[in-house]
């Protein structure tokens, strides 16, 4: 992770609320990666934002209050007289990804027992209730199985797309992914007093013209970006058989990187391997996406990114270094270089990014020949 990540989220999530906020958004329910910023950068978001953040199962770690609305009753301008109850709920099962200073001003509760409870608020109020959820997807499944009077579940966790919504019970579940590659659309109309719905997945394509405005914030956004992600200077004492006026100087705290061509000199028939995975191609999935200057993206699609010796360096693709660690002095001091440990995969191949991720297979794609 980049030493000044929580800053560069902070930027991003600035953007977010103010695209958000153009769009017009009813309610948001935050997931882990927005506790990563922590909860006091959490709220601090909320109050950019022109609608409610909603979380019925996230509670102060002090009062065990709701931190943000459990729910908010909406009325449907296209259906006179019809109330939408819309609540939100966060997995428990996600790792604390708050900094460990601020993981006791929060908790997590369980999120079918929060949504019993708000459901039994809104179901005398409202005609149509959506359960607004981070969650995995079988706990999505459990909800609609376990909470009756849920009508709709918009599962904003889930990486991959479904083009039907899934049904459960009366429930059904929709799931748009992730990534803003689509725009899901669920259309609700009555008849004789029953609830129908029609649900499609819109594909966010470049013939979609963007909000000048919009491309306004992604340019300053990217502009701080580069003061950002600056390499980070330290002061150190200077020696003291040193003669200079000078008592400190400037000391780049950066690691050394050969790149992939520094290693195919003693190691062609690895290298060339390399060449045929996957890793070798990764950099071309973030230019294929426009998401070259996303700090998010970058480091599972680069090497050595945040700790490069020259700034301006881009060291493209998972390259050798990025499993084996900094090779500069392997060649001469034949020092041993790291080995790769599945803990170290599952950094980039974790449950957001590669939810299919087997390591057992996965490694033997790239397991370098004998």
């Amino acid at each position: 992770m980049h030493p000044n990540a929580k800053t560069i989220g902070a930027l991003k999530a600035a953007v977010y609320m103010e695209a958000y906020n153009l769009m017009g958004y009813d309610a948001f329910t935050p997931g882990e990666l927005d506790l990563s910023l922590g909860i006091d950068e959490l709220i601090k978001m909320s109050r950019q934002a022109n609608f409610p953040f909603l979380a019925a199962n996230l509670l102060s770690g002090q009062s065990n209050e709701p931190i943000f609305k459990p729910y908010v009753i909406k009325e449907m301008k296209e259906v006179r007289g019809m109330k939408v109850g819309i609540f939100g709920l966060i997995s428990n099962r996600f790792p604390p990804g708050s900094p460990p200073a601020g993981r006791e001003k929060f908790k997590i509760t369980d999120p079918i027992e929060a949504a019993k409870k708000v459901v039994a608020i809104l179901k005398p109020q409202c005609q149509v209730i959506v359960a607004l959820a981070h969650l995995e997807a079988d706990e999505g499944r459990m909800l609609a199985d376990k909470v009756h009077g849920i009508d709709f579940i918009v599962n904003g966790h889930l990486t991959h797309a479904q083009a039907a919504p899934q049904l459960v019970n009366h429930t059904q579940i929709f799931v748009a992914g992730a990534r803003g590659e689509f725009l899901g659309q669920a259309d609700l109309f009555r008849q004789r007093r029953k609830l129908y719905s029609r649900y499609q997945l819109n594909p966010l394509k470049t013939e979609y013209k963007e909000k000048p405005e919009v491309r306004d914030w992604v340019s300053q956004y990217k502009d701080q970006l580069q003061s950002v992600l600056q390499p980070p200077v330290v002061v150190a004492e200077r020696p003291k058989e040193s003669t200079s006026p000078s008592s400190t100087l400037l000391v780049p705290q950066l690691l050394s990187f050969v790149g992939e061509i520094g290693c195919h000199t003693c190691h062609p028939r690895e290298h060339e391997h390399w060449r045929t995975t996957a890793h070798a191609r990764a950099y071309q999935t973030l230019v294929a996406r426009n998401k070259t200057s996303d700090p998010s993206c970058l480091p599972c699609h680069t090497t050595g990114y945040g700790a490069l010796r020259e700034p301006s360096a881009k060291f493209e693709n998972v390259q050798c270094e990025a499993c084996h660690g900094p090779a500069e002095g392997h060649r001469d001091s034949k020092k041993a270089l790291e080995n790769a440990e599945e803990h170290e995969c599952r950094a980039c191949h974790n449950s957001t990014n590669s939810p299919n991720f087997n390591y057992d297979i996965y490694v033997q794609k790239i397991v370098h020949p004998k």
